[in-house]
């Protein structure tokens, strides 16, 4: 499958995804040029993280087609299901992509520092003392350098996840998803961590956030998608998606939401 030069960064078309009998993707269209900042919100079960999932290949999807920086993980075949390129070719491919979760997922019985680096040392083979200075200039960017020899047990939920991005940074990613980042905080502690995803937008990473958080969504994003039953209700710039949206099914979204 070939690449295509392109600044469109990811590419992803009709996409359809079931778990058994159950619909969760419905002929879903997204795509996201370099840098911009896509907002995706939504009730509970319309898609949105099923989505985020097939675009690094947590999951993977039965129709259509899916392209990171023109590089293809899959595109139909002739009987018009998703074929996918060699797992070799997958794994280079989702490489450019890093993902923070809704849990944190740090090792307990590693330090900050340890949690940062692992991933470099052990999947890039990276030298320690290249990757040491990384992680200390990453963990210094979101606030936690003084945090280094700290274990997670030691932190708050926001510093966890404040780790957590800063280990996906380690990667060198292209972009970054992410899935509800601040659903398992405080209200207290939610805001270090989206100030920190608010850099990372003035920093001009390509970035794709499911997220609750509408203040996030008008402020910060660039575009922002409404989900719902599995399909894309609407999409629009921020600023015009929350002051005149467009869908009845949008409006009542936004009016349960700002409350």
């Amino acid at each position: 499958m070939p690449a295509m030069t392109t600044d469109l960064m990811i590419d992803a078309r009709n996409i359809h995804k079931s778990f058994g009998g159950l619909k969760v993707l419905q002929g879903v269209d997204l795509q996201v040029g370099r840098s911009e900042v896509v907002a995706i919100i939504g009730s509970s079960g319309s898609g949105k993280s099923t989505l985020l999932r097939c675009l690094n290949n947590l999951e993977t999807i039965d129709a259509g087609s899916l392209a990171i920086e023109g590089a293809y993980l899959c595109q139909n075949n002739a009987q018009g299901k998703s074929q996918y390129v060699t797992e070799r070719q997958i794994k280079a491919i989702c490489a450019r992509m890093g993902m923070v979760f809704q849990q944190f997922n740090l090792f307990p019985h590693m330090t900050v520092l340890q949690n940062v680096i692992e991933a470099p040392l052990t999947v890039k083979k990276v030298k320690r003392e290249t990757i040491e200075p990384v992680a200390q200039a990453l963990l210094a960017k979101v606030g936690l350098e003084s945090k280094q020899n700290y274990y997670p047990s030691q932190l708050s939920g926001g510093q966890k996840q404040r780790v957590a991005i800063a280990r996906a940074l380690a990667m060198q990613p292209q972009i970054m998803l992410f899935d509800e980042p601040t659903s398992a905080l405080d209200p207290e502690l939610t805001g270090e961590v989206l100030k920190t995803m608010q850099q990372l937008a003035e920093d001009k990473m390509t970035m794709v956030v499911v997220t609750h958080e509408m203040g996030f969504a008008r402020e910060v994003a660039d575009r922002v998608l409404f989900m719902d039953k599995g399909v894309i209700v609407e999409s629009a710039e921020a600023r015009r998606f929350f002051e005149s949206p467009q869908h009845d099914r949008t409006r009542a979204f936004l009016s349960s939401m700002l409350k």
